[in-house]
Parts: structure tokens; sequence; C-alpha cells
């Protein structure tokens, strides 16, 4: 989505609504989808000699669960700031992006999903995962392995608030 600087010579403030195309290649996960189109919405305004861009972006991602594996549609939404000058830009201010008459929000959407991304995908959170015995998802269906794993080091404290009679 680009948008076009010389609207600020009429109006104070410039509204955008729109579809940006969104790369999420890296992301380990992502199935199947690596470029997506995100909602974006926002305003352009000058301030002094910076032009300043604040909206939101919404996404929808198809993604694997980190506990079952099971495939699911994960919303991700963020927050869109970024400014832009048209004059050179110095060292101190690194932050901000240096454009001649347009400015293209793709880096800036892309950082903004990035920066929203969950740490652990979990498409609900009573999600019971996969058994780690024989691999039924246990979801679906109970299965009949002995889940009790006890650290050998730890296994002396298993019987500590059921003591054993002493004979």
């Amino acid at each position: 989505m680009k948008l076009n600087i010389l609207e600020l010579k009429k109006k104070s403030e410039v509204t955008f609504k729109g579809k940006q195309q969104v790369s999420l290649k890296g992301i380990s996960g992502i199935r199947k989808m690596q470029v997506c189109e995100a909602d974006v919405e926002g305003n352009l305004q000058k301030v002094d000699n910076l032009y300043l861009v604040e909206g939101h972006v919404s996404v929808t991602v198809r993604r694997l669960c980190d506990r079952c594996g099971e495939e699911f549609d994960c919303f991700v939404e963020g927050e869109l700031f970024q400014e832009y000058s048209a004059l050179p830009v110095g060292e101190e201010q690194e932050d901000i992006i240096q454009i001649s008459d347009t400015i293209d929000l793709e880096d800036a959407v892309t950082e903004a999903i990035y920066l929203n991304l969950p740490m652990h995908w979990v498409h609900d959170e009573d999600c019971k995962g996969i058994c780690k015995v024989c691999g039924q998802n246990l979801n679906l269906k109970q299965c009949n392995c002995g889940h009790e794993e006890i650290d050998p080091r730890l296994e002396g404290l298993k019987n500590i608030f059921h003591p054993q009679s002493e004979e």
C-alpha cells in the first residue's frame, strides 16, 4: 500500500484503508500461506518536517498448534506507527525513514505483524496435546498409555504424602 504525501497539501490529515501483501517467510509452523493479505487502516499527517503514519493492522494466519499439530486460523493484529521525512535524515534519527513523494507501508505493516505474533501458537487453551508415548491426539481420543513419568532423581518423593506403612 502506497500513500501519496502530496495529498497533505490540501488537508491536515489523510485517512487510508486497504490491503497489503505481507510475507511471513521464515516463521516456523506457518502452513501453505507464506504471503497473506493484511487489512490496514489508519491516518497520515504532517507534523513539522515529519510525516506520521498511525493505524491498525490485522491478518488471519493458518498455523499448526504447538501442542497437538492441528491446523487452525489465528487472528493477529497490531498497531502501526512509523515516522517518515522528505528531508535528509541524520544518524541520530535512525527510526525515521527517508522518502520522496510516496510512502510504501509494506515494511511497516510487516513489522507490526511480526511484533505481534504469539510466542506459542495454541488453537485452544484447553488443548491436551498429543501423547508422548503413542502420538495420539488427546483432544480426539484418550489413549491407554501410562502417562506417569517420574524423574528417577525425584522418585523417592512420590510417596511423601502417602507414606507406606511400616511393618
